[in-house]
């Protein structure tokens, strides 16, 4: 009955804009976390990704491959993970070890993956000069040099990467170093440290994912239901003191906005390159496909916490999350993606957290030698250029003019130099990605940044508004080879040709 009256809203043409606020868009933002296709769902336990030992000198086996995932007791759903039917395990390694890869592809179609976020040169990078065929393997090792940080790796697979990581190949990576180790911060993996990955979903009637590359709208493949680890509203049992969420947006295109049903404030420490200067104190924070969020949620009180995922695009107030909060209460309230219980029985956090985290050294201004411009737009005239292989579907997405082409080397930049990057949109909101490095975000649409988005970072928003700009450096080799590359991070756009390569020499 829900989904018929979802079905009503969009055939009378109630649609909700970007930037707009009007009371007729509550009732459509408070369905937005529900299962539009099989109702409500039941609350079952938060899975946690099982946790390998990444500082081991043997390689970690990952076998890529088929299975079945139950998103909802009783159905099995076909999906795609790394050594398990669903997504893949935890993988924590540290700063300055090395990190031993076994993969091996057994689908029936190549994959390449990509250690999203790592500071590794670019002939184990996992870009999709690097597919591994079907029956093949690939074993790198990866130089961890990097500080702490929430990574993560996925599909990169030239023309499939959207569909092969919304049917579950994404798996987190957790880096550790002495300040991690040494700051008195929840860490206990799956207690009071836990992995979330966030995505939406679209299900048949018979509980298979629904996905169509061709089918997708120009802002990407959007999905209805929101799952957290693979899982509807699933239940986290924690302790009653400080937790701490590692929250990665592994959406195909969907920006979230993330809250607690009570408003309750919590303190973002890190952010996709580690630690920030100090935490910042939030009530809500947007999150583009591909960031990560490091989030202290105080639990002390005992009261459970309901974790909001909010679908940005039906929904940016010109007013703060928390006036939504109040209007939902009396409407019909989304959905949590997550929910926090407190279990008395395990041992909590409660240090006080730290003032300072991370001392962030910034270049001089004379530091900066080059500055580059990239700008994005989302249609190419109607040529439908392909690639230079031929190979795969209508590239209408570009980047300076240009769709990606494997043979093309867009960019080259020389090591150990700092530049600065100034990136725009023509058409619509995208979140740029470059591999190989951490960056400064020095702007973001024209604005200064946040105090929240002010640490390292490797995934930064653009849209028309105005001027993304960042400093950046690049302190390990791409060659022609293997380069690196600078995208969007929207899937679709990114198989579509939104994206181009550059080197590091």
């Amino acid at each position: 009955m829900f989904f018929f009256w979802f079905r009503l809203e969009e055939k009378m043409s109630i649609k909700l804009t970007r930037r707009q606020f009007a009371a007729g868009s509550v009732a459509l933002l408070s369905c937005g976390s529900f299962n539009r296709a099989w109702g409500k769902t039941a609350n079952t336990k938060l899975p946690i990704p099982p946790l390998l030992d990444g500082t081991a000198a043997e390689p970690i086996d990952l076998q890529i491959r088929a299975g079945q995932w139950s998103f909802m007791p009783g159905i099995k759903t076909p999906t795609l993970g790394f050594s398990q039917d669903y997504l893949g395990p935890t993988i924590r390694t540290r700063q300055n070890s090395e990190l031993n890869l076994n993969y091996e592809n057994t689908l029936d179609e190549g994959v390449a993956i990509h250690g999203h976020g790592l500071h590794v040169p670019g002939a184990v990078d996992g870009g999709p000069q690097l597919e591994i065929a079907p029956g093949g393997r690939w074993q790198p090792t990866l130089p961890i040099v990097q500080p702490a940080a929430t990574c993560w790796y996925h599909s990169h697979t030239h023309g499939r990467t959207s569909h092969q990581v919304y049917h579950g190949l994404a798996g987190m990576i957790i880096i550790d170093d002495d300040l991690s180790r040494a700051t008195d911060l929840p860490s206990r993996y799956g207690v009071d440290d836990l992995p979330v990955i966030v995505q939406d979903r679209t299900f048949d009637e018979r509980g298979r994912l629904v996905y169509s590359l061709s089918d997708a709208g120009e802002d990407g493949w959007y999905g209805e239901t929101v799952v957290v680890n693979g899982a509807m509203s699933p239940v986290a049992h924690v302790p009653a003191g400080k937790v701490r969420l590692r929250l990665l947006n592994g959406a195909n295109a969907r920006f979230y906005i993330v809250a607690f049903a009570d408003n309750r404030s919590f303190h973002k420490i890190a952010g996709d390159g580690g630690f920030l200067e100090a935490p910042v104190q939030m009530t809500s924070m947007e999150m583009a496909p591909g960031e990560r969020c490091e989030i202290i949620v105080d639990l002390e009180d005992g009261a459970p916490a309901e974790l909001l995922t909010l679908f940005e695009d039906e929904f940016e107030g010109e007013g703060p999350v928390g006036d939504l909060l109040k209007l939902l209460s009396r409407n019909r309230r989304p959905a949590p993606s997550l929910i926090l219980r407190v279990d008395t029985s395990l041992p909590a956090n409660t240090a006080p957290l730290p003032e300072k985290l991370a001392a962030i050294a910034r270049p001089l201004q004379s530091e900066i030698v080059r500055t580059r411009d990239f700008v994005l737009d989302m249609d190419d005239g109607g040529s439908g250029t392909h690639d230079s292989t031929g190979s795969h579907a209508m590239m209408d997405m570009t980047i300076n003019g240009a769709a990606m082409d494997m043979n093309v080397i867009n960019e080259r930049v020389k090591r150990g130099v700092w530049e600065r990057w100034r990136i725009r949109s023509n058409q619509g909101e995208h979140p740029f990605h470059v591999h190989g490095c951490s960056f400064l975000i020095e702007k973001i649409a024209g604005e200064a940044p946040p105090p929240d988005q002010q640490g390292w970072k490797d995934t930064v928003v653009l849209d028309d508004d105005g001027w993304s700009e960042i400093v950046v450096q690049f302190n390990h080799l791409a060659t022609d080879q293997y380069p690196y590359m600078y995208h969007c991070h929207i899937l679709e756009h990114e198989d579509r040709g939104m994206m181009g390569q550059f080197t590091v020499s």
